[in-house]
Parts: C-alpha cells; sequence; structure tokens
C-alpha cells in the first residue's frame, strides 16, 4: 500500500486512456463514492490541485494510514493518490473490494448543492470517473457495484444525504436527469468536460456582443464559432444560454 500516485491529474478523457495502460486488479468489485466534507467547494473556489492532494496525503500519513482512497475528483479534473493497483483506505468494510472516489464539496444536508452549478459538474466528472473504471473492470453499473460510504457500518451519511443512488446511477448511465438536459458528450464513453457558457467566455476574450451575435451560429443541433464546431455544445433552455466544453472554448483565440 502506498501514495505513489499522488501528483498524477487526468481529465476523464486522459484518464480513460490511463486505464488503458494497465490491468485492474482482482480484488477490485465495484467502486465505493465519497464526498470530502472538507474541503467544501467554497474553500477550493478554484477546485483542487496537486498541493491539495498533498496535503491530505500527509494527514493520513499522521495519522498512521499507509494508504488512501485511489481518486479524488472536482469539477474537470481526476486525481491520482494511491494505485489503483492497490487496495486503498477510504472504507473499513470496502477497502478490500472496492476503489475510492473522494468528490470534492460537502453534500450533506444545509451543505453544496450536487444537482447545480459547480456541485453538478463535480459529481459529472464522478459519474464519468466512475462509468470509466467499471468499464475497465468488465462491470455494469448496479447497487452492488456502485457502493456509498455509508452504506459500511459508519454514523456518517458519505456522500452525503443529498446524494442517492438512484440519482448516481442514472448519471453514470447518462440518462437525464430531473429535466436537466444532459450534452451529448454524456453518451457514449461519457466524454465529460466542464462546461461554460460560450457568451460569457468569449466577452472574457474580447469579444464584444455583437460580435458574439455575429459569429456564433447554429445549424440543427449543431454550434459553431466562426467555422470551429463546437462538438459538444448545446443550449441550456434553462439558463437561456449556450453551453460548450471548457476545453473547447479554450482554443478560441483571444481578439
Amino acid at each position: 500500500m502506498s501514495y505513489n500516485n499522488v501528483g498524477k491529474v487526468w481529465t476523464p478523457d486522459s484518464f480513460g486512456e490511463y486505464l488503458k495502460t494497465i490491468k485492474p486488479p482482482s480484488w477490485a468489485k465495484g467502486v465505493c463514492l465519497h464526498h470530502a466534507w472538507q474541503p467544501s467547494l467554497a474553500q477550493r473556489p478554484q477546485g483542487l490541485q496537486i498541493r491539495h492532494i498533498e496535503n491530505m496525503r500527509d494527514f493520513y500519513k499522521g495519522m498512521g494510514w499507509k494508504s488512501g482512497p485511489q481518486l479524488f475528483c472536482d469539477e474537470d479534473q481526476v486525481f491520482g493518490m494511491t494505485p489503483l493497483s492497490e487496495k486503498g483506505n477510504h472504507a473499513i468494510p470496502f477497502n478490500s473490494s472496492t476503489i475510492g472516489i473522494e468528490a470534492l464539496g460537502n453534500y450533506s444536508q444545509g451543505g453544496e448543492d450536487p444537482k447545480s452549478g459547480r456541485g453538478f459538474q463535480v459529481w459529472l466528472t464522478m459519474a464519468a470517473t466512475t462509468k470509466l473504471l467499471l468499464d475497465w473492470m468488465n462491470l455494469k453499473a448496479t447497487e452492488k457495484t456502485v457502493l456509498f460510504h455509508r452504506e459500511g457500518k459508519t454514523s456518517k451519511d458519505c456522500p452525503g444525504s443529498q446524494i442517492s443512488k438512484d440519482w448516481v446511477l442514472e448519471l453514470i448511465r447518462g440518462k437525464k436527469i430531473e429535466n436537466i438536459p444532459l450534452p451529448s458528450a454524456f453518451e457514449g464513453n461519457l466524454i465529460i468536460r466542464n462546461f461554460q457558457p460560450v457568451a460569457e467566455t468569449l466577452r472574457k476574450k474580447g469579444y464584444s456582443d455583437s460580435d458574439i451575435k455575429k459569429n456564433l451560429r447554429r445549424s440543427g443541433k449543431d454550434f459553431f464559432w466562426l467555422d470551429d464546431h463546437l462538438e459538444f455544445a448545446y443550449y441550456d433552455s434553462k439558463l437561456e444560454t449556450t453551453m460548450a466544453p471548457l476545453s473547447e472554448l479554450e482554443n478560441i483565440k483571444n481578439k
């Protein structure tokens, strides 16, 4: 048991590619989901950084733990801690049979909202990561392969009382949740990215509203900025704005 994956960071896309380079451990029969509780989203306004994972490793070591959870997720990244080939320390009843993933944030009652804003983005990343792991282990998403920390002998409500098993399983399976239109990126291999309002991002890059109105266009269900296809963009009727993956918006040049 070790912390040898501290310092490794992936997007869900690159995490899927990483899994192709290693074999699933024979002892892993599922995934166990957690929430960090502390730190909360408010305490990490820019998401997780490697130094935060290093601090948690040092905290676990101080308690005498020889390993920790295998993975941590924020809005758009997956951070390593204990290698996936090694049994971690995250939930005593499930350590020997599951891979542990921690979600950034506090999703207990009165905590942060997992169904909107940053909280929802974190759980999209959690769902994507879980789906990739289950596919890697040749397992389907079921009540028995996706476990919650609170299902063991504990007084904790982890991963938070606002998180239900049915909701998480539907996220993993890519279904629409409470009329929230999941983008096309949720189909197939669950290529999840951090979605942002297109117009807001373009304004930050120096484009005026007239530039945006002129150059951002829609053809059927597809969106384009000039001649560039925003492959996973979609229109959010609730927010009344076009959303696109941050990874695509970053490729748009500043004016």
